[in-house]
């Protein structure tokens, strides 16, 4: 094992102890939700976040990206401008589409929540605007290296949302408001939260023309790739309004939101291997074997505890009302997400190497119109499991598509037949465990796939218990 290797792996455990706060708050609002709001309720709040993130996406326009790109080129006196630079045209676009959200409001609010007399249209407005503004609070922050603020406004954001769930849930009505209001009151007390530690960079109000111009220039085009991503992410949620009632949304947004904590794995990782990657290709382009070894790393832990997520399903659901209970059938197949995604995080950055970055709008593409003929095809006779098994299976092609362009332009020696293998064992087991009436064989065949998992990656394993232990070791010789 290498000097790199083994640092990376050691800083990725310190890093991720600072996020485990977040997930166990994220972990646990779904179950509190379920045990609050019934599984129909839950699904107009699903349409309603559909409806924002797309909304959230367009108005944006790719200025988060400017403002990442420009911020480190800025000195600190024009870092302020280039923030309300960056500011002016979503804000401008969120007042434009907030006005065609109110002229075509009862369409909105059918579609929402399946009633055109609803408040929905203007909690829609609200949080358009304040998503926006919490937006660049984080990447403010985030720019300038402030982890322990960083993780303080996501993990204050978690708990406002949760605690005004259960407030207005219990004092005012068990309905899918208390979800609505709580994005938007939470979304305010993180961006106030984030205002007042760096209020240098959000007062006074400073604006360049010719940055703006800049900036749209830079930016426009991630609207079209992020277009694709949500298209690939969110399509399920619309065929399922088309096909199903909302208390099926519901039970599959449970089901998402469950596995989805599995997901603050990939974000922890993504954050630490980005700039890493690019350090080690800048210094020396030709040791290849550090990408291979980390896919080998990250192969081992995502296929462990996907497995493991797998055998303990039926567990996990006991957490939520009886009523969603029916979701642990869903969630098998929408684990290949994390799983999938982690992965391809390491293996596609040849892409982004040889700057040939078309290629993830062709994966995503690709793969968006393959999730969206595979919804329409189950959904119809399978309902949200149809759902869960198109979208996960589509997330086994955006690996496959960006491994095999990213080796070749940029050959790392990729051991992928251990990773089809394990990608075929688990399809095999999340299949027995979405449709299976057995209650054993889909947990054996679980147990079975950790079992490979630890044969296949046996070196990995055995390495990674050593530095767990070490490390252990090292902060229990500090206190």
């Amino acid at each position: 094992m290498t000097l790199n290797e083994h640092n990376l792996l050691k800083k990725y455990i310190s890093f991720s102890l600072g996020t485990w706060f977040r997930a166990l708050i994220s972990f646990f609002i779904t179950p509190i939700t379920t045990w609050l709001i019934n599984p129909e309720e839950f699904g107009k709040a699903t349409m309603f976040s559909t409806v924002y993130s797309i909304l959230l996406l367009v108005a944006l326009l790719g200025t988060p990206n400017s403002f990442l790109r420009f911020f480190p080129q800025k000195s600190e006196e024009e870092k302020p401008v280039l923030l309300w630079s960056c500011l002016i045209p979503p804000v401008l676009l969120s007042i434009l589409v907030s006005l065609v959200v109110f002229v075509f409001r009862s369409s909105i609010n059918t579609f929402l929540v399946g009633t055109s007399d609803s408040k929905a249209h203007i909690i829609l407005i609200a949080t358009l605007i304040t998503g926006i503004f919490q937006t660049f609070n984080l990447n403010l922050v985030r720019s300038k290296g402030r982890a322990i603020l960083f993780s303080a406004i996501q993990v204050i954001q978690s708990l406002s949302q949760m605690g005004f769930i259960v407030l207005y849930a219990l004092l005012v009505s068990r309905n899918f408001y208390a979800m609505l209001y709580a994005q938007l009151f939470s979304n305010v007390v993180a961006l106030l939260l984030g205002m007042v530690f760096e209020r240098s960079y959000w007062f006074p109000i400073k604006v360049s023309r010719k940055l703006v111009l800049e900036i749209i220039k830079y930016g426009y085009p991630f609207v079209f790739s992020g277009l694709l991503w949500w298209l690939l992410n969110w399509i399920d949620r619309l065929v399922l309004r088309l096909y199903t009632n909302f208390s099926e949304i519901g039970l599959y947004s449970a089901a998402f939101k469950i596995i989805s904590a599995m997901n603050l794995f990939t974000t922890g990782f993504s954050t630490l291997w980005y700039p890493f990657a690019y350090e080690q290709y800048e210094k020396n382009p030709e040791n290849q074997m550090i990408f291979k070894r980390t896919l080998d790393y990250v192969a081992f832990l995502v296929f462990s505890v996907g497995f493991l997520l797998l055998s303990f399903k039926d567990v996990i659901f006991l957490l939520l009302a009886r009523s969603y209970r029916p979701a642990a059938a869903i969630s098998p197949f929408l684990i290949l997400n994390p799983v999938m995604i982690t992965m391809a995080i390491v293996v596609a950055r040849g892409i982004d190497f040889s700057k040939k970055t078309y290629w993830f709008i062709v994966s995503d593409g690709v793969t968006a119109l393959l999730n969206l003929a595979g919804n329409f095809l189950l959904i119809p006779v399978f309902g949200a499991r149809g759902a869960a098994v198109s979208t996960g299976l589509c997330f086994i092609v955006v690996f496959a598509i960006e491994a095999g362009v990213s080796k070749k332009l940029y050959p790392v020696p990729y051991d992928l037949k251990k990773v089809y293998c394990l990608v075929s064992l688990f399809v095999l087991s999340a299949a027995l465990h979405t449709f299976s009436e057995n209650l054993l064989l889909p947990v054996v065949s679980s147990v079975f796939g950790i079992f490979v998992t630890i044969l296949v990656y046996k070196t990995e394993f055995l390495k990674m218990m050593s530095i767990g232990i070490d490390f252990l070791k090292s902060v229990l010789h500090r206190n």
